[in-house]
């Protein structure tokens, strides 16, 4: 865990050469998991109608899914993408009503103004919600409702648009096991809303809308009950293997990790790509540098909100305000661990904004949060503080109005808020933790390890916390075998406090890595834990040896362990702090120590310090002497310091040794020297800070400059966000307009053919009898050459000799509304004249159609 959440960046053609190799033979219905239809999610805004109908050409016609698509729209057009997309599939296309059961292999379209949701698997339309500027229908809302009703049997598609909408419900769909896709760029119109979908690192495909078609059914039929998988703990060398490909890779060790997580998740990555044997995704992983990337990022799994279970966080809320009402203004240290995006990292400063008195309240001298991931694109998410407009869901109202700002599509968290959060790479498993911290959070990554990294961490986390520090886990984490470590509070289940102050247990030397203990050997494992022991107290007697008074401290002076007694060098005030590490040494030594850690850990040989005696009235002189404790398992280096101790009178040099006393000056005139140097030192080190003050106190001006115009950038940003939605919904309807325009081009060039072949003559006229559209027969029939742009009216034509006058028949049709027949003769020849009036289909008179037909003869 740890991590943030994190896209597939799976190629187009690397996709295709993974379907070549592992995908063989023709998908059937029956191959369809367990019998229950696909739930498939399609979102798309401007230049998604091209998508849509490009994605229905090639979906599988038996494929056991469920196609609901959402696409924005003006509220107030009517679309026409029901008829559109219907021509372009030979699945059924339907407009959703509310409530309606599904059919499988169907395409249910959303109707303008609303959004659709599942719910118990019918799909039911409701009202939009949250901000106005909300697009509709709402894509988020509809993969949340699919990820909460379907879980794995839920799949997202997010095609071209602009925006965010689908970044926050991909997240969903994701943990809950379902599988996700995006459109890429190259093929992409707009790629506003897949972009913003795999910067959430949430994405397990990226392909044309062709390619989703081809490969849907495949990924649908492929069979998750892997009996490979599943069985991997009586094959270790399988799941070993690919251990050690991730740690070779990316520097990170999942052998920790709970054996069902990794097995879902490379189960998850095997469906994506078609592979059916676990022994050819290993060897895919070894030729693929990018597929070992996206299996990393899948295996971060991080899924954060603001807020998550609220339950929890008003019992966090009601402990934050007893803690600032005890200690007033502080500081508070807050550690926030595997913060993913930093949605829950904001979320505790918005509580202690809340104890303070208010966001003005705030500053990094009362309140400091760090935040901490392995994750630097999650990270950059945090550090930006931006998120989608669905997110308001998840935020009380109140909160919301008081500490964030929409902006278009998107919500921002106000300056203040992300000024006192520190967000930096930090793995817990193996970085040294923060000190000196009031609480500690680390939801939802526990579940995600076995037993012994599980202790291992909050073994960390309980050296991190202050006495009475609070830990706040998930909804289902526990603190396992730490019961001696922490307890929980009355009432809150879910936040412990720290029972009790303890050393942390130092195991550097001889210790070997869990991940390299070979699984399903108990013997094996019991001889190396106990060779471990034996290490461990061989090491304990020979440090005791070495220094029977003494410490042991770690490369950033952290004192780990104490040997025998050293409360004479040890001075502790309310300026020191409670930590433990070598500033709480007396005057002297704690500089000289903290120099030596530096110097032995770099030249890894011992170093020896000077006398110091530690007041006028001391009657020995101490000194320090160190020794390297350098790891060889790639753990971290210490420092032992053993204590040396000599009389006063051991120092003193009997009247002989001395030469007139010039000796004795010289040293005197030596210590004169320093103290004198010590002096010009601390004068330069004021002078320094007082400099880096003043830089400081510009630096705070300059930010203050900077905030300023970022606010005025957010105000512009806000227009465009606006302009662009309004851009987006005319993009909508000018696509289909456009199809329009081109079936009616098609409709007018096969009219145009009609009447220039024509056999006989035909006239169209207007209810104003003017001429619309004549046949080539009719131009020679009236003797009419050309037609002026204001149109020709039926009287100014040229009737044959005899011909009845047009203009009454039709004047008397259209007022009758009936059609007239008669026989007339012309040019020497029979003739029948028809004059049908015709009407739209709301049965409004549009016009007279006039032909003339050869009369039939009469027997």
């Amino acid at each position: 865990h740890q991590g943030g959440i994190v896209a597939k960046n799976t190629t187009e053609n690397q996709f295709s050469e993974a379907q070549k190799e592992f995908s063989k033979g023709e998908i059937e219905p029956a191959d369809i998991l367990d019998g229950r239809p696909f739930y498939v999610g399609i979102a798309a805004s401007a230049g998604g109608l091209e998508a849509v109908s490009l994605l229905a050409q090639n979906l599988p016609k038996k494929a056991n899914s469920i196609y609901i698509i959402a696409q924005h729209m003006s509220p107030t057009h009517k679309s026409l993408l029901t008829t559109l997309i219907s021509r372009e599939t030979q699945l059924d296309v339907e407009e959703l009503s509310s409530p309606m059961t599904p059919t499988p292999d169907t395409i249910y379209v959303t109707p303008p103004n609303k959004d659709v949701l599942v719910e118990g698997g019918m799909l039911v339309l409701k009202d939009p919600i949250g901000h106005p500027a909300t697009p509709k229908p709402s894509a988020d809302r509809l993969f949340d409702s699919l990820a909460k009703d379907q879980a794995e049997k839920s799949v997202a598609i997010i095609l071209s648009g602009t925006g965010s909408d689908g970044s926050y419900g991909v997240q969903s769909i994701r943990e809950a096991g379902g599988i996700t896709i995006a459109q890429d760029s190259k093929s992409a119109k707009y790629d506003g809303m897949p972009s913003a979908a795999q910067e959430t690192r949430s994405i397990d495909l990226i392909l044309s809308p062709v390619q989703i078609g081809q490969h849907l059914g495949k990924i649908l039929a492929t069979p998750r009950n892997l009996e490979s998988l599943r069985n991997l703990n009586d094959t270790p060398s399988r799941n070993s293997d690919l251990v050690q490909i991730l740690r070779s890779t990316t520097g990170v060790d999942f052998g920790d990790y709970k054996e069902n997580t990794v097995s879902r998740r490379v189960a998850r990555r095997m469906v994506a790509l078609g592979v059916d044997e676990f022994d050819n995704y290993v060897k895919f992983c070894r030729e693929n540098i990018s597929e070992v990337k996206a299996l990393f990022h899948d295996l971060l799994i991080s899924v954060t909100r603001f807020f998550r279970d609220p339950k929890q966080f008003e019992q966090l809320a009601e402990m934050i305000q007893t803690m600032t009402a005890q200690r007033g203004n502080g500081p508070f240290r807050v550690w926030v661990a595997g913060c993913a995006t930093g949605e829950e990292a904001y979320s505790i400063v918005i509580l202690f904004a809340e104890a303070l008195g208010g966001m003005e309240a705030l500053s990094k001298a009362r309140l400091q949060i760090f935040a901490s991931d392995i994750d630097d694109r999650a990270l950059d998410v945090a550090r930006r503080g931006i998120y989608p407009i669905a997110a308001v869901n998840d935020i009380p109202k109140r909160l919301f109005q008081k500490y964030f700002e929409v902006h278009g599509n998107s919500i921002h968290v106000k300056a203040p808020i992300r000024n006192v959060v520190l967000f930096s790479t930090h793995n817990m498993t193996e970085d040294a933790p923060f000190n000196n911290v009031d609480l500690v959070s680390l939801r939802n990554v526990l579940i995600y390890f076995n037993s012994d990294l599980q202790e291992r961490v909050l073994g960390r986390v309980h050296y991190a916390l202050n006495t009475a520090g609070l830990l706040f886990l998930g909804n289902s984490e526990t603190i396992g075998n730490m019961q001696n470590s922490f307890e929980v509070l009355d009432g809150r289940d879910k936040i412990f406090t720290k029972r009790i102050m303890r050393q942390p247990q130092f195991k550097e030397v001889g210790q070997v890595s869990s991940h390299l203990t070979p699984r399903n050997l108990p013997t094996k494992k019991t001889s190396q834990q106990k060779a471990v022991d034996d290490d461990l107290k061989l090491f304990d007697s020979l440090a005791r040896g070495v220094a029977p008074d003494g410490f042991i401290s770690t490369k950033t002076n952290q004192i780990v362990r104490v040997f025998g007694e050293i409360s004479d060098i040890v001075r502790v005030s309310e300026n020191s702090g409670l930590q433990l590490s070598t500033r709480i040494l007396r005057q002297g030594l704690n500089d000289e120590a903290s120099s030596m850690v530096s110097i032995t850990l770099k030249q890894k040989e011992t170093r020896v310090g000077r006398w110091h005696k530690l007041s006028e009235t001391a009657v020995e002189r101490v000194r320090l002497r160190a020794f390297p404790i350098v790891s060889t398992t790639g753990g971290e280096d210490h420092v032992l310091f053993a204590l040396e101790r000599r009389s006063e009178d051991k120092f003193a040099q009997p009247a002989k040794t001395m030469r007139d006393g010039e000796e004795q000056k010289y040293i005197q005139q030596m210590e004169a020297d320093m103290e004198s140097a010590r002096e010009v030192l601390q004068q330069t080190i004021e002078e320094l800070q007082t400099s880096n003050e003043e830089l400081q106190s510009v630096n705070e001006e300059m930010q203050s400059t900077n905030e300023e115009l970022e606010a005025t950038n957010e105000e512009l940003e806000t227009s465009n966000e606006e302009l662009q939605s309004t851009n987006e919904e005319l993009i909508t309807v000018n696509e289909e307009m456009q199809v329009n325009a081109t079936e009616l081009q098609k409709v007018t060039s096969e009219l145009s053919s009609i009447l220039e072949h024509s056999g006989y003559p035909l006239l169209i006229v207007d209810t104003a009898l003017i001429i619309q559209r004549l046949s080539k027969k009719a131009r020679t029939f009236f003797d009419i050459q050309n037609i002026p742009s204001a149109g020709l009216h039926l009287a100014q034509i040229n009737a044959p000799k005899n011909f009845p006058s047009l203009l009454t028949l039709c004047s008397e049709a259209l007022h009758l509304r009936e059609p007239y027949i008669s026989e007339v003769t012309a040019m020497g020849k029979a003739y029948t004249l028809n004059i049908m009036p015709f009407q739209d289909f709301q049965n409004t008179t549009l016009g007279l159609q006039i032909t003339l037909t050869p009369a039939t003869k009469k027997t």
